[in-house]
Parts: C-alpha cells; structure tokens; sequence
C-alpha cells in the first residue's frame, strides 16, 4: 500500500507536534511554533487538523503508540512472566536515556501537565487512559 502525499504531510506534522508537545508542554505551544517547527503554513497545519486540540490529541496518540510498541517489544522478546516484568523495567529505565521522543515520557509529561483538567478534558482523559495501560 502507497502512502500519500497528503498522510505523509500529517504524519510529519504529527511527528514534529508531538516532539513540541512533549517538550514545551500543550498549553505553552502555538500554532506559530507548529509552522516553525514543520515549515507550514498556518493552513497547510488546519488541512490536516481542524484545531490544535485535534491535533494534541492525535499527538499525544503518536507518542502513546511509540511508547506501547516499545512496551510490546520488550514483553514478546520473553516468554517467562519474571523476564517480561523485567524488560518493562528496563523499557521505563530506558526512557531517560533514550525516551520514545525528545523530552521524556510523554505520558508522564501529559499527565503532570493535565493535573487541572479543565483546559483540555479530553486529553485529560486519554493521558488518563495510556497511564492505566502503562500500568497494566
């Protein structure tokens, strides 16, 4: 299956956003930081993304996913339980060293920044979701 221009514009978009977000934090990140960050304009960020809170989410979703697969490798590489408890320790220790993108965990970064749910109660409640995953 070919990838679009047009998926591979969001995934950028998405990839670059995430990193933003992980490291200034959601409410601390502009549109205008965005179109740094991608070379975009303003519109070519809203083509793909009707807000920037559909694009938190769908960022936040992004750096989940690379934390999961992370997760998911480490469990199917061991077939005793004691190993895989293991090398999930060693996935959380690994992320100071070499976080899943630049600026740590991202769902202990969102979480810390979504203590007060109120400016963004939908992310709130997906970060809610990845830390009872992580958890699991």
């Amino acid at each position: 299956m070919q990838v679009t221009k047009g998926e591979k514009t969001r995934d950028f978009i998405l990839h670059h956003a995430a990193i933003l977000f992980n490291t200034r934090g959601y409410a601390n990140t502009s549109i205008s930081d965005l179109m740094s960050a991608t070379g975009l304009k303003k519109g070519g960020i809203y083509n793909h993304f009707t807000t920037k809170n559909e694009l938190a989410l769908q960022a936040f979703d992004y750096a989940f996913t690379l934390v999961k697969q992370r997760i998911r490798r480490a469990i199917a590489s061991q077939e005793a339980t004691s190993g895989r408890l293991q090398n999930i320790i060693s996935v959380y220790e690994d992320f100071f060293r070499n976080p899943p993108i630049p600026g740590g965990c991202p769902i202990l970064n969102a979480a810390i920044e979504l203590d007060d749910a109120s400016n963004h109660p939908l992310l709130h409640r997906r970060v809610k979701k990845a830390m009872d995953f992580s958890q699991n």
